[in-house]
């Protein structure tokens, strides 16, 4: 499951994923980035991995298929995940699509704070 907590400006997009993804889910979660990639050229990211627990094979179908169609225009992603092992994800995922992305993992508590200077980073 995904929500998008706030809109974000221009070319800045944020999403919370929690629980489990489906390829449902990844695929409106790519409509939306084509829609800002289509305005703005280029899109920063910043994903927010919540309580996350696996994702559905057709989710990683639907996730792969628009990163070999959309990579060049993810500008930078950052990753702030409660889960350690997201960190190994991001980095594999940043050297196939060759996108800069810094991902942070952390506890509940020290995640607002991560999450300010991340979004300052992408701005």
């Amino acid at each position: 499951m995904f929500e998008r907590p706030s809109r974000g400006s221009g070319k800045v997009l944020g999403f919370k994923i929690s629980d489990k993804i489906t390829g449902e889910d990844v695929h409106r979660m790519g409509g939306i980035m084509a829609e800002a990639i289509a305005a703005s050229g280029k899109i920063r990211l910043l994903i927010e991995i919540e309580g996350f627990r696996h994702m559905e094979p057709e989710a990683l179908l639907e996730k792969l298929k628009f990163a070999k169609e959309h990579a060049g225009n993810i500008e930078r992603m950052a990753v702030l995940s409660d889960r350690v092992w997201i960190k190994s994800w991001v980095k594999v995922g940043g050297l196939l699509t060759h996108t800069v992305v810094h991902s942070l993992s952390a506890g509940l508590a020290q995640m607002c704070a991560i999450r300010i200077s991340l979004k300052k980073w992408l701005l």
